[in-house]
This record gives C-alpha cells, structure tokens and sequence, in this order.
C-alpha cells in the first residue's frame, strides 16, 4: 500500500558545516504509523547505515513533558534581539501546552541553529504563554495564510499575522522538507525570522521554500489535528536533552 506523502519522511544528506548541498529521497514510514494520525503512534525514524546520511526529520522521541507553569504577565515585545548561542552537544525538546493537549517538539539546532536558539529564547522568557494559534489554514478570511497548506499558525501577539517580538534575526538556511508534523519560522521576509511560527497538519510541501525548519513534532499527533483557529497556548516549556544520534 502506497502511504500518502504527509506520512512520508524524506533524508537527507546534508553537509551540515556549510550547508552546501541537499540531496535527498524519501522513503515510506513503516506500515503501523500509516496510521499515525488516528492512533498517536510517534512519527519517530532515526537515520542508520551510511555515516552523514542525516535529515532534520528523523528526530528521536521527545521525554515526557515536564511539570510546567505559565509565565504571569510574560514580556510581549523587546528592545533588542537576543544572542543567538546554541551550546555545542546538546539537544532540545520543546512542549506546546495547548487546550488540545500537549504537542512534543524534537527541536533541531544543527540544522537550524538561529531558530532554535530564538525560539528557545522567547520560550524561556515565558514570551508564547498565553497566545494563542491565531489561524489553521487553508482559510477564506481573517489574517493571511502562506497558500493553501494546511497549517497552523502561532507567536503572533497581535494574532493579525503582522506582529513579532520586537526584533528580528537571520534566518537560516532551508533543510528539510513541509511534512506533517514539520516546524518553521513563519514570516514574509525570507531572511528574517521573529517569533511567529507553523506546523504542518498535513502534506504543507506547496509552501515556498523560505519558512526556516526547526524542529518536528514527536508527539502529541491527537493534540495537532485538534489545534483549530483560536485555539489557546498556555505554555511552551523547552527540556535541555542529549543531542541527536
């Protein structure tokens, strides 16, 4: 049976140092997580065989989410963009709280480090709690959507897709490909990046090559596909762990 492309992972190998090339080829996920949207099985595939044959979205599964409190009165805006440092050896998981439930998050930060470092930064100054996902594309109305994939949209404090965190960053470069459950920097400028950012509830491959992958979901596949327009975040917690095999 031919698995639809949403449940498809594809590798890559990638020369990380330089990001020089891309060169990939998908490969069908095994037969149980076909099913993954309705039973919640991890979307988990870890690269073996041929050393360098890495891809952003063969992340290993989240831990359990933390015991976690909302930010009180989180800062929505600052004067100056922070940083951006990712220490060397080390891996993130990041949990979405949403009234949903919680989605897991492999974040990718050798991949994506200036994502993962501003989002890690907005997260640990408490600045998502309380926001909501301000649209679940494709939509006819309300703040725009990038085409017709079906994605969610969060980071916005303004929830009109035009707002961010008082700063911006540059973006990074483009690896990975808009799969279900795919992570990205959501913003019009290609080079730039702030804190307004997507997941992919389905096969999101007509986006235009210019949103920054940074993580992908591991978990939580039942609290995905329930995120709906309004949809509230009550807290992102972010969980220090081993980095990638």
């Amino acid at each position: 049976m031919k698995l639809p492309k949403a449940f498809r992972y594809v590798r890559q190998r990638t020369n990380v140092a330089a990001f020089g090339y891309v060169r990939s080829r998908t490969q069908h996920v095994a037969g149980i997580c076909a099913l993954l949207a309705l039973s919640g099985c991890a979307s988990t595939a870890v690269a073996h065989g041929t050393p360098g044959l890495v891809t952003i979205q063969t992340a290993v599964t989240c831990p359990a989410p933390p015991a976690h409190t909302a930010a009180t009165n989180p800062p929505r805006a600052f004067t100056s963009a922070p940083t951006l440092t990712v220490p060397k050896d080390t891996g993130y998981c990041a949990f979405i709280d949403t009234a949903a439930g919680v989605i897991s998050i492999r974040l990718r930060p050798e991949y994506a480090p200036h994502a993962v470092s501003d989002f890690v930064w907005l997260a640990q100054h408490g600045f998502y709690d309380g926001l909501s996902f301000y649209q679940a594309c494709p939509a006819i109305s309300g703040p725009a959507c990038p085409g017709t994939a079906p994605v969610a949209l969060a980071g916005d404090p303004t929830s009109t897709g035009l707002g961010g965190p008082g700063f911006s960053v540059a973006s990074d470069p483009v690896v990975g490909e808009y799969l279900f459950g795919a992570v990205a920097m959501y913003e019009s400028s290609a080079s730039k990046i702030g804190s307004q950012f997507l997941i992919s509830k389905g096969d999101s491959s007509s986006l235009a090559r210019k949103y920054d992958i940074f993580g992908q979901v591991t978990d939580g596949f039942g609290a995905l596909a329930a995120v709906q327009k309004g949809t509230p975040i009550m807290w992102i917690a972010i969980v220090v762990t081993a980095p990638e095999p």
